[in-house]
């Protein structure tokens, strides 16, 4: 009798378990769907594996869902990430090098980019899951790489007011990166230039899409 009951109980925490992420699943995908666009300035910090930060960086960024990403690191090192639905061109001047990459094979090297991705991508690719709240104004998720191949561990958002303010991505190595959006403007008009992207002249043009090809 014991045993049966034990089983019972186990079968309904699992359903019960299935109800709260296909809820934080459902609740997540609302938030998104409300964004078509997003731009923003934004700090990054990398924390190492006991919290203390070894990076902090600057810069801006700029979405358009779905697949069109800008993500520019004014300093300390400059760089640039743009996706126009297709490519992905990353560009390190201080290397004098840009790397083009096929945008569905560069998410999860670049795990800010899956904000401009469908939500059906994302729900495909990751377990949602709604975490406690620690405060009334703040609502955070987390989602959980279902690949084993995912380079970081998982990733949190936080949403204030329906809007995206903070992101943490933690990878393998316990290593964490904080981004925090400050004064985001959201379903605003974009101009197309921002999603493209011609290398200039005196650089190294890396084209990992031809590489495959051959």
């Amino acid at each position: 009798m014991k045993i049966v009951l034990r089983y019972v109980v186990c079968v309904f925490l699992l359903g019960f378990l299935n109800l709260v992420y296909a809820q934080a699943s459902a609740d997540f995908s609302k938030l998104l769907n409300s964004v078509r666009t997003m731009q923003s300035n934004f700090t990054q910090t990398v924390l190492d594996n006991r919290g203390k930060a070894v990076q902090k960086s600057y810069g801006r960024m700029a979405l358009e869902r779905p697949g069109k990403f800008r993500w520019e690191i004014v300093k300390p090192i400059p760089q640039t990430i743009i996706a126009n639905g297709s490519r992905l061109w990353v560009y390190d001047p201080d290397l004098e090098q840009v790397t083009i990459r096929a945008l569905e094979k560069a998410t999860g090297e670049t795990p800010a980019l899956l904000l401009s991705h469908e939500n059906a991508s994302i729900e495909n690719d990751f377990a949602v899951q709604e975490l406690p709240a620690k405060s009334s104004e703040w609502r955070w998720f987390m989602l959980t790489p279902k690949k084993e191949d995912s380079v970081f561990a998982s990733v949190q958002m936080g949403f204030i007011k329906d809007q995206l303010r903070e992101m943490r991505f933690e990878d393998l190595l316990g290593h964490t990166t904080e981004i925090k959006f400050e004064n985001p403007k959201i379903n605003s008009s974009l101009a197309s230039s921002l999603f493209t992207f011609t290398p200039p002249g005196n650089v190294d043009v890396i084209d990992e899409t031809k590489q495959r090809k051959s």
